[in-house]
Formats: structure tokens, C-alpha cells, sequence
């Protein structure tokens, strides 16, 4: 059994190259300075070594696995169709203990044949780091044959699972019959294959949980309302809106085990029945304070913003002392964005930056360097063209491996500023929405105290 999914890459065309080729999961170190540069990020993880047990398991078509960034980008400069898409990410996983690696990898090879071997440039790698294994392919978006690029559809994709599952058939394997899932964005895929929560995910959790702690079908309605959740039902199936987020979603569609009536089927066969708790209440400790409060260094702007969402995410909790449960919804749906957030916050009070202007300042500063860089980068390309040394050609090559190690550690910074820009107005609303769910839900406490 195969599952398959496709995604258009823009940007650059190394990350995903690099990340079908990634050392780490294909065990072949034998690549040199020239193999990290353009198409570097993906094509290194689709062929990582270690996910491969240092094994060939990468196969490119219509060019070499080896200097398959630098064909694709040739053939989009030739044509002169180097922006939007670059290259389409294609993936083919199998079911735990179904296949041996050297079939994952011939199906793979086959089907990426026969879908765009005729007209495209296309690396296949098998990754065997995971139970299931799993075949990438990288495909280049513009076409060396005629210069047209790759138009993906929901033809072109039905045609791609048809093609997997009959060669599937072909080896003996099985078939998914029929699909319930609809299509998920890239983040959200991507945060399942690593095992980190999505909303989806969360709103799963919830619902297991509210219905072990429930005796009946209005109960179980009911303590989803305390936890914050809109809910809209009719006899047979229910939309729910979880804390914070703008849309009613309808679950059941996905799971038809969470339709209404096979919810109350839950409640009524359950042997046992948690007792329901809100939530752990954070212990309150006295401490005594040396020196005035007033006069207290305060820590305030971005930095101030970064540190008290990484301490209501837990980042300075101990892992067994965290309790994703006992977090505000909007919250958690953060939790697998915890590291980069935690490096975005170290960016932070590395620079000493507490406002939008000195992110942005930073951000120019940064990019003028990553340009004049390039350019001591490039004249140092040249100049191996015309050494005839090969000594010298040496030297310079590590010359032009600092530099790239620099202008790396540059565009990480510059990522950081864009990953700040881009989330801290969202985590304000966050934290204001959280703070007044809390303050709505003290007040109806209060109210419900006074009626009895």
C-alpha cells in the first residue's frame, strides 16, 4: 500500500533538492564543496545518508544525482524561467514491513519514469530512517525538452496515484481502496510525518479526552463548551469552533468516527469514567524580594513579547514537568513551532533588538552583507576557471567554503527577522485572546458562585 502526495517548491531550488539527497538518511558522503551550494536544502534531505544506511538509494533521471541542482537551474536559465515554481516535491510512502528498500526504490524509479521521464529532470531517493519507508522525488518545473513548465492538477495527481497503485499491484503490495482524507497543507503534513501536534491533531486529543470524562451525549457537549469550544449540531453531526480560531470546522467528515451518534455509542460502552478536571491551577509561592520591584529591570518591546510566550509555551519547563493539556488552545497549536520559536527569542536578546525598527535595520544590514559576500564568493569562482595551480584551486575552494558558512549564518538571521515580523502581531492577538477567554470564563465562575 502506497500512499502519494505533491507540492510546488518556490524559492530555492536547493532545499529541496538537497533535502531528497540529505547525507544524513542516503550514508554517501561523497560529495564535495560544489554539491552544497544552489539547490542545496531539498535535494540534501531527499538523499540524507543516514536515511539511506549508506546505500544508493538515489537515482536521478535525465541528469545525475550527483549535479542535479546545477541541470535543473541550467535548464530554467536556458528558457529563462527561473522564477515562481521551481521544482515540484513529490512523495510515495509504503506500508510498515510491506516493502524491502530496493523495491520501494525500483517502484519509485518506475513511477517517476513513467509520469515525467520523457520530459523532465526528476531525483528519486528512498529514505528507510522510519518504520514506513518512503521514496522522494524532486522534479524540475520547467521541462528540458520543450521549456514548458509542469502544470499540476487534480488530473495529473489522480493520474500519479492510479500509476502507484497499479505498480503497487504489479509487486504484490496493497491498495488503498478509498480515501477519506482530503488534501493538507505542506506544514501540516510535514508536522504529522515528525510526530508534532496540529490543530487538527489537538482537536482530536480534546474530544477523546472530553468524551472519557463524560456519562452522556449533553454532558459531553457541555464540557467542550467549558473548554472553550463553539459548537453548532443538529441529530447527526455537529461543526465546532475551537478557542481563538474564526471558523466552525466539521471533523466528522475526515473521522466518521466523531459523528454524534457514534460519540454517544463511545460514552454508553465506556467501563470506566475519568473524573473531570479544568485544569491544573498553578501553585502560588511566597518568595522574598531583596530591593525594590519598582526599580526591577523589566524586559519589554519584541524581546519582552518572545520571553513571556516561550514561558507560557513551557520552553523553560523541564519536558516532564510540561503539560500540553493544561495549555489555552491557541497555545498549543504553537507547541511544534516551540524550537523556532525559542531561536527566534536567542536571535533576540543575542542583538539586544526590542523593536520592529531595529528588526528591520538588522534585516537591511544583514542582506548588504549576504550581497557584498556573493560577490567575493563569485570573483573567487572565477578565479579557480583560470588557476591552473591545483594547490591554489584547493585553497580557494576553502576560501569560498568560509565564505558560504558565512553567507549561511547571514540568511539565517534574515529568516529569523522575517519569522519575527511575520509572527509577532499574531501573538499579541494570541495573548490577548487567551487573557480575555480567561477573564470571561473568572466571571461566569463568579456569577455561577453567586447563584448558589
Amino acid at each position: 500500500m502506497a500512499t502519494t502526495k505533491i507540492w510546488d517548491i518556490r524559492g530555492r531550488l536547493d532545499r529541496v533538492v538537497d533535502y531528497a539527497k540529505n547525507p544524513d538518511k542516503t550514508k554517501n558522503k561523497n560529495y564535495g564543496v560544489a554539491d552544497v551550494q544552489a539547490l542545496r536544502d531539498v535535494m540534501d534531505y531527499v538523499s540524507q545518508d543516514i536515511k539511506t544506511e549508506r546505500q544508493f538509494y538515489v537515482t536521478g533521471l535525465n541528469c545525475s544525482p550527483e549535479t542535479a541542482r546545477e541541470e535543473m537551474t541550467i535548464t530554467q536559465k536556458q528558457y529563462r524561467k527561473e522564477g515562481g515554481i521551481i521544482a515540484y516535491h513529490a512523495y510515495q510512502s509504503f506500508k510498515p514491513g510491506e516493502v524491502t528498500p530496493e523495491i520501494a526504490h525500483e517502484i519509485g524509479v518506475k513511477l517517476a519514469e513513467e509520469l515525467w521521464g520523457s520530459r523532465f529532470e526528476v531525483i528519486v531517493a528512498t529514505h528507510i530512517d522510519k518504520a514506513h519507508i518512503h521514496n522522494h522525488m524532486v522534479l524540475n518545473a520547467v521541462s528540458f525538452a520543450d521549456g514548458l513548465r509542469y502544470y499540476d492538477n487534480k488530473e495529473t495527481y489522480r493520474k500519479m496515484r492510479e500509476v502507484s497503485d497499479r505498480l503497487c499491484l504489479e509487486y504484490k503490495l496493497s491498495v488503498i481502496q478509498k480515501t477519506m482524507n482530503k488534501s493538507m497543507q505542506y506544514g501540516e503534513w510535514r508536522a504529522e510525518q515528525e510526530g508534532k501536534p496540529t490543530w487538527r491533531g489537538l482537536i482530536l486529543k480534546d474530544l477523546d479526552a472530553t468524551i472519557s470524562e463524560s456519562v452522556t451525549l449533553r454532558q459531553f457537549l457541555y464540557r467542550l463548551r467549558q473548554k472553550g469550544y463553539a459548537i453548532k449540531y443538529d441529530a447527526k453531526y455537529f461543526t465546532l469552533k475551537p478557542p481563538g480560531k474564526a471558523r466552525y470546522v466539521r471533523i466528522d467528515r475526515q473521522y466518521p468516527e466523531y459523528r454524534l451518534d457514534n460519540i454517544e455509542q463511545r460514552i454508553f460502552k465506556q467501563q470506566q469514567i475519568k473524573q473531570y478536571r479544568p485544569g491544573p491551577k498553578a501553585a502560588k509561592k511566597k518568595m522574598l524580594l531583596h530591593g525594590s520591584f519598582e526599580k526591577a529591570r523589566h524586559t519589554s518591546g519584541l524581546r519582552g513579547l518572545y520571553l513571556y510566550y516561550c514561558f507560557k509555551l513551557g520552553v523553560f519547563q523541564k519536558k516532564k514537568d510540561r503539560e500540553a493539556g493544561a495549555l489555552p488552545f491557541l497555545y498549543r497549536e504553537d507547541i511544534r513551532k516551540m524550537e523556532q520559536i525559542s531561536q527566534e527569542a536567542c536571535f533576540l536578546c543575542r542583538h539586544q533588538i526590542n523593536t520592529m525598527d531595529e528588526l528591520a535595520a538588522h534585516k537591511i544590514e544583514n542582506e548588504q552583507q549576504i550581497k557584498k559576500l556573493c560577490t567575493e564568493r563569485k570573483k573567487l569562482w572565477n578565479r579557480t576557471q583560470r588557476t591552473p595551480d591545483e594547490k591554489e584551486v584547493t585553497k580557494i575552494k576553502a576560501d569560498i567554503a568560509g565564505l558560504s558558512a558565512q553567507i549561511k549564518a547571514l540568511r539565517k538571521e534574515v529568516k529569523y527577522c522575517d519569522g519575527i515580523a511575520a509572527r509577532s502581531m499574531p501573538m499579541k492577538e494570541k495573548i490577548k485572546a487567551v487573557k480575555l477567554e480567561e477573564k470571561n470564563k473568572g466571571k461566569e465562575h463568579t456569577k455561577n458562585e453567586y447563584k448558589r
